[in-house]
Parts: C-alpha cells; sequence; structure tokens
C-alpha cells in the first residue's frame, strides 16, 4: 500500500510513523518546511518530499499515480481540501481524508463528498480508523471507549425500516438523520429511507451486522446534494 501525507505538523508525523511501521505500506510524507521533518521519530520507516502537497509536480514526485491513500493534514483548510479533490478527481485515488479546522466549511466537504475529521481529539486515532476497512465517515472518537459517531448512507436493505429495527442494542444509537436538505432527530417509529444519511453512535462490532442495510464505507457515489 502506498500512502501519501501532506503536511508534517504533530498530527502528519504522529501518523506517519504509525503508518510506517507496517512493512506492507509505504508512506512518503509531504512538507514546505524542510524543518517539520525533524518531528518524525526513529521509528519513521518512510520518504519524506519538501514541496506543496497541493502542486501536481509534487504529487507526482511523491507517487500520486500509484497511491492508495492520501490524508491531508496542513494547517490550510484550503489546501486540504484542494490536495484531496486534485487527488481523488485528477489521479482516481480512492481512499482520501482531509483535516478540517472551520466547522463552517462542513456542509461545503459534504456536499463535495469529501471525507474529513473535524474533531480536536485524539486526531491521530481518527485518520488511522478512517483508513481501515471497516470504518465510516465519522465526526468524532470518544477517547477511552470504542465508541465512534459516525455517517451511514441507507441503502436498499435498510429502505423503509423503523429507526427502532435499524438500532441494536448497546452497539448502535440514531441521532439524526439528513434526507435531501432536511435534518431532523427522529422517533424510534420513523421509517428510513433509501440515500438518508444517518448519524449515528456506533461500536466497531456493528459494522458487520448493518452491512447489507447500508453503502459501502468508501463507495464512490457519495457526492450529495443538501
Amino acid at each position: 500500500m502506498h500512502i501519501i501525507i501532506g503536511g508534517c505538523g504533530r498530527l502528519g508525523a504522529e501518523i506517519a510513523e504509525q503508518l510506517s511501521q507496517d512493512v506492507d505500506t509505504d508512506v512518503v510524507v509531504i512538507d514546505t518546511d524542510p524543518m517539520a521533518f525533524d518531528r518524525l521519530g526513529s521509528g519513521f520507516n518512510g520518504e519524506t518530499l519538501r514541496g506543496d502537497c497541493t502542486d501536481r509536480d509534487v504529487l507526482e514526485q511523491a507517487g500520486i499515480n500509484r497511491a492508495d491513500g492520501l490524508m491531508a493534514v496542513t494547517r490550510s483548510d484550503n489546501a486540504n481540501l484542494m490536495t484531496v479533490e486534485v487527488a481523488t478527481h485528477l489521479y482516481g485515488v480512492e481512499r482520501t481524508i482531509a483535516r478540517l479546522f472551520n466547522s463552517d466549511r462542513e456542509e461545503v466537504y459534504r456536499k463535495l463528498g469529501v471525507r474529513y475529521v473535524s474533531s480536536t481529539g485524539t486526531m491521530a486515532k481518527l485518520f488511522l480508523n478512517e483508513f481501515r476497512d471497516e470504518s465510516y465517515p465519522l465526526h468524532v472518537h470518544f477517547h477511552d471507549t470504542d465508541i465512534n459517531m459516525v455517517d451511514l448512507e441507507v441503502d436498499t436493505g435498510g429502505h423503509a425500516m423503523t429507526v427502532e429495527e435499524f438500532e441494536i442494542d448497546g452497539q448502535l444509537r440514531i441521532a439524526a438523520v439528513r434526507r435531501g436538505a432536511r435534518v431532523f432527530l427522529p422517533d424510534r417509529t420513523d421509517r428510513l429511507e433509501r440515500d438518508d444519511i444517518v448519524t449515528a453512535a456506533m461500536k466497531p462490532a456493528a459494522a458487520r451486522r448493518i452491512a447489507d442495510l447500508v453503502r459501502e464505507p468508501y463507495a464512490r457515489d457519495r457526492v450529495r446534494e443538501g
């Protein structure tokens, strides 16, 4: 697996170190400041590249043409969004995720289908979770628990199920439902519709049980009109 990380701040360095410890993963870290790479510890087993991660030439030097995934974690929302958009739409990178500082821009990211993490707690863990096959678009991880707030996109299997039927005792609870431009707090008897975006508190163990009810986490048809 070939992973590119745009930004070598404390977050980018921590993610890079953890990913590079996997012998099957090649990691390239990009940053405009060569001193930033000093944050990488002795455990880092990847490559560094000085440059702007929004620059196509720099991305190509980093191996974007063969990349399996890209994380944009610079201090700039604009740079992170641009990097992800370039990687996704120009190079067809399947797994991309951006760090988001300004929560007012969440709706823009959603409409563009951009996977993002905006929580300020345990950030490295959130990004790493997003690159696991069983993960769903994630809003926040509750520290010292295995509970995440995630987005689930209802598919045919979950269409017409009530909220009560969809929920799993001790593993999954629905907090809100987005249906087109409308967001509402559902009653237990409300029925879900295909293409609804369900925001739920979920434990990892629930992923397998809802696999036939929601779309795959990394489906590429995630651009939503909302």
